[in-house]
């Protein structure tokens, strides 16, 4: 897994959806957003996919500094 920050709104399936014979939904898929900015784990093959469509891009120290900052100052 690497490190992503997403440079637009991201949509990620969590757990893909299930149908039955017949073609309906049994389950539905879960999908978690991840607003502009966030920092989110992904596979080599799916960053590469999110960095070709211009979605996001891969994290840096300096990324991943302010979500250390940012979560230390949420511990207050």
């Amino acid at each position: 897994m690497v490190k992503a920050v997403a440079l637009n709104t991201v949509h990620l399936c969590k757990t893909p959806g299930e149908r039955s014979p017949e073609g309906k939904t049994v389950k539905r898929a879960e999908i978690e957003a991840k607003a502009p900015g966030a920092v989110f784990d992904v596979d080599k093959k799916q960053l590469d996919d999110l960095v070709a469509r211009g979605a996001a891009r891969p994290a840096t120290k300096v990324d991943m500094a302010r979500v250390e900052e940012s979560s230390q100052m949420d511990l207050g």
